[in-house]
């Protein structure tokens, strides 16, 4: 029995004291650990209905004996009556007898089974936290994230598993991460159904959706427009009177007007298209491209958990990437690829936790081949240019929070456009000059903390300082990412 088998087996039989409970539920926020320990409830579950099998069995078995006493002690009464019927002739005493015995042995048999039937179904259906805990391996989705989130249903907690059904969130943010990989973050008020894993609806509300390849096909129907996911990120908004818009951050998507009055066709929508549709109206339309109510929403579907400071993360659609988008006054975030599994290594200019003033790029660390990652490119590009050692370059701070760990960080030139293909935004337009975050030179005064980089201990917040002028500061940043399995389970690669 391996260590987290013995902590699991405490936890599920005679529980944990509160210090052990917390580090236990730290644990369970791996999806891996959250599978074990729904294994192992599962494992006690059997055994004790085993248990409780035997039981009956054994209650029966003791009843079965009582009867079988009780009907030898009436034994020489049977007898008695034999002798009497044995006067008359040979095969009416034979049939006699046999059919007594058959008799007896079936009210026997009849009485046994029912006893069993009885105490079997009289075994009460586990509501402990055994059952719920096994209940988990079937869920749909679950809480990734949330923020002054207020649910109908009462409190919830972030790694609780999500079900078929209702879902209504009436204040704050929160992220629902569904097996098959496909990630919905509703902005509170909002209702929102679960019909499938592959299927939802939005009744009212707002929401932002990213759908990876593993999960092609995944539906959001509305009162007004179904919304068929082609691998893509989008925006869905509806009213109280159920007027839904669709805005199209990434790919596209097929939208068809819901109802059986629609005689519409699907439409097939991409990137920077937005459309609106009233109830039973039965048409769609074109509408202007505007993002600004899933500003909140966005960023946490794409990972980013939190953004401070002078920190700005863009708005999503085609117009908003790098290269076509510049900033005086923010270090702005572009969401780069997602879910790209690493063919070779790619060498990077610092992993591990710890301040950094100007990155030193005299220790090269790679991340391995088989990764699977996804990237981000944070950005000051001052409108204009200013002169390297001009006294007015804008001098940004901010702070980012991610989801998952960061594992490198890029901020050389040339690793930069090395990794432009593989990494970089697929509408970007990066500039092949110099770019990145300058290294040291002699005649830096180094107790000045500009062009600062700090990631932290638990790998997940970075913090910069930075001060553009002639170059452009940028830093690509990469995640480690959680792939679906196609059996709707997980790994983290």
């Amino acid at each position: 029995m391996t260590q987290h088998q013995g902590k699991i087996d405490q936890y599920l039989d005679s529980g944990l004291g509160p210090e052990d409970a917390a580090q236990f539920e730290q644990w369970l926020q791996e999806d891996q650990n959250l599978q074990l320990l729904a294994a192992r409830a599962e494992l006690h579950t059997d055994l004790r209905r085993s248990l409780q099998r035997r039981s009956v069995q054994k209650e029966a078995m003791s009843h079965f004996r009582d009867l079988t006493s009780h009907s030898d002690e009436t034994e020489p009464d049977t007898q008695r009556q034999e002798q009497t019927f044995s006067r008359r002739p040979n095969t009416v005493a034979s049939t006699t007898n046999t059919s007594w015995h058959s008799k007896k042995w079936f009210i026997l048999a009849m009485a046994t089974a029912a006893i069993l039937l009885f105490a079997f179904l009289s075994i009460p259906e586990s509501e402990s936290p055994n059952r719920q805990t096994a209940a988990r391996s079937q869920r749909i989705a679950r809480i990734a994230y949330q923020q002054n989130a207020g649910w109908q249903s009462g409190p919830r907690v972030t790694g609780d598993a999500v079900g078929g059904g209702m879902v209504q969130l009436q204040v704050g943010i929160a992220r629902l991460d569904f097996s098959n990989g496909a990630t919905v973050t509703l902005q509170g008020p909002a209702k929102f159904e679960i019909l499938s894993a592959n299927r939802t609806r939005l009744h009212q509300g707002v929401l932002t959706v990213h759908v990876p390849g593993t999960a092609i096909g995944f539906e959001i129907e509305t009162p007004a427009i179904d919304v068929i996911d082609l691998g893509t990120a989008f925006g869905l908004a509806v009213g109280v009177d159920g007027e839904t818009d669709v805005c199209v951050f990434e790919g596209e998507v097929e939208v068809s007007a819901s109802g059986e009055t629609s005689n519409s066709k699907s439409r097939l929508l991409h990137a920077g298209s937005a459309v609106r549709s009233k109830p039973q109206e039965g048409k769609i339309e074109s509408v202007l491209y505007e993002t600004n109510r899933f500003k909140d929403g966005w960023p946490v579907t794409s990972g980013v958990l939190q953004a401070t400071g002078l920190m700005k993360f863009v708005s999503p659609g085609p117009e908003f990437v790098p290269g076509r988008y510049e900033d005086n006054e923010h270090i702005v975030v572009f969401a780069e690829r997602q879910g790209i599994t690493l063919d070779s290594e790619i060498p990077v200019d610092l992993t591990s936790p710890g301040l950094y003033q100007r990155i030193h790029r005299h220790n090269e660390q790679k991340i391995a081949a088989g990764t699977t990652v996804r990237s981000y490119l944070l950005q000051l590009d001052p409108l204009g240019t200013r002169e390297r050692n001009s006294e007015n370059k804008p001098r940004v701070t901010g702070q980012i929070t991610f989801d998952k760990p960061v594992i490198g960080l890029i901020a050389s030139t040339s690793r930069l456009t090395n990794t432009d293909t593989l990494l970089g935004h697929p509408d970007g337009q990066y500039k092949t000059t110099r770019r990145g975050i300058e290294p040291t030179r002699k005649e830096d005064n180094l107790g000045i903390k500009r062009d600062a980089v700090v990631l932290s201990d638990d790998r997940r917040t970075l913090s910069l300082d930075l001060s553009a002028g002639s170059a452009v500061d940028q830093i690509r940043v990469i995640v480690k990412e959680t792939e679906p399995k196609s059996n709707g389970q997980q790994r983290t690669k």
